[in-house]
Formats: C-alpha cells, sequence, structure tokens
C-alpha cells in the first residue's frame, strides 16, 4: 500500500468532513454523528500523509465544539470540552497507526518461495532461467544490500 501522491485529495477529504460536520450540525447536540469524523481521517492519513491526518483529527471535533455555542445543549462546558479533547486523542490515535502501517507496509518487501541455488558457485536461477549473484538477485528483489569483508 503506497501512499498516492494526488495534490488534489485533501480537498476531497476536507470536503467529506465538511459534510459531515453539516450533516452533525442539523443532527443537533444528542447525534452520534461524530464516529463518523473517522472515515475523513482515516483516509486522509492512509492516502495523503499523517499531517492531513492529524490535521483533521484536530479540525473536525474542534469545529464540532464550536457548534456547541449555537445549540442549547444539556450538557455543562466541561464536559464539552472533556469530549472534544478524547474525540481529539482518539482520531489523531487512528491518523497515526494508520500512517504508521502505511510506512512499515513500504518498508517490508519478503523474498518468498524457494530460490533455486547453485550447490557450487551459489548463484541463483530466476524465473528468466539466467543464473545471478545471489548479491545481486537479492539486492533486486528486496531492500536488503550488501558490505563484503572477510570472516
Amino acid at each position: 500500500m503506497s501512499v498516492m501522491k494526488k495534490p488534489w485529495l485533501p480537498v476531497v477529504w476536507i470536503c467529506l468532513g465538511a459534510a459531515i460536520l453539516v450533516s452533525d450540525y442539523f443532527a443537533g447536540p444528542n447525534s452520534a454523528i461524530p464516529f463518523l469524523f473517522l472515515i475523513p481521517v482515516v483516509l486522509a492519513a492512509q492516502y495523503s500523509s499523517r499531517f492531513w491526518g492529524i490535521t483533521l483529527a484536530i479540525v473536525l471535533p474542534l469545529t464540532r465544539f464550536c457548534f456547541h455555542f449555537a445549540w442549547d445543549g444539556p450538557f455543562p462546558l466541561s464536559d464539552r470540552v472533556l469530549n472534544a479533547v478524547i474525540r481529539i486523542v482518539i482520531l489523531a490515535g487512528a491518523a497515526y497507526l494508520v500512517d504508521r502501517v502505511n510506512r512499515q507496509a513500504q518498508e517490508i518487501k519478503i523474498l518468498r518461495g524457494i530460490l533455486p541455488v547453485c550447490m557450487y558457485c551459489k548463484k541463483i536461477r530466476t524465473t528468466e532461467q539466467q543464473w545471478q549473484p545471489i548479491e545481486t538477485y537479492i539486492t533486486k528483489h528486496s531492500e536488503a544490500q550488501f558490505s563484503h569483508t572477510f570472516c
């Protein structure tokens, strides 16, 4: 899973977040719509960058917190602040974890299967039936690099 480099993608996540915020505003203070904030946050972290995921993780709950000044809700200000902080921490954590998994997936390149190796010269036979030095084959098919020395 590689990160796509499309500069217009953050605009999509912002519009998606705005659509969820508008729906949340019209649903009222007692709605359960804020869990949908997870969608643009995770998508932004997955396909744009950690920056966009965490930015949305902060902006969306803070914007919803501002809605409470327009609503006559039954909750005191301290509960609203605590609720916004909890949402920010959870969403930012999700964005961080998604980005971290993406970065780790990019770093892992595994050689699988049985590699036919010459018993004498230790070269590997490729799928094109050609023999390559083991260092060349592994460097070409993984992120490993070789450094030669004496034992």
